[in-house]
């Protein structure tokens, strides 16, 4: 079992443009791959909440990450930024 520390930010208030540290939690998988995916997941649901976001709180953790999502093929990025809906 992988575990590590992520961090949700979130806008400092509704007229601000800056966002800040309103949480930390727990996250863990079987397999860093799981982790990176759980963790993309994450954020993917927030992407209509403006300001909100999770990031590692290890910064080589957010380094291995962005490797991760640099290396998706594109098939796994679509299905994952998709999440199995409908696209015309």
């Amino acid at each position: 079992m992988i575990k590590t520390k992520i961090n949700y930010w979130d806008r400092v208030s509704y007229t601000s443009c800056h966002s800040e540290v309103k949480l930390t939690e727990d996250l863990q998988a079987e397999t860093e791959d799981a982790l990176f995916e759980k963790f993309y997941k994450l954020n993917n649901s927030l992407r209509y909440c403006n300001g909100s976001y999770y990031t590692f709180v290890d910064k080589a953790e957010q380094d291995k990450y962005q490797a991760w999502r640099n290396g998706l093929d594109k098939q796994r990025s679509f299905n994952l930024y998709y999440g199995g809906g409908v696209v015309d």
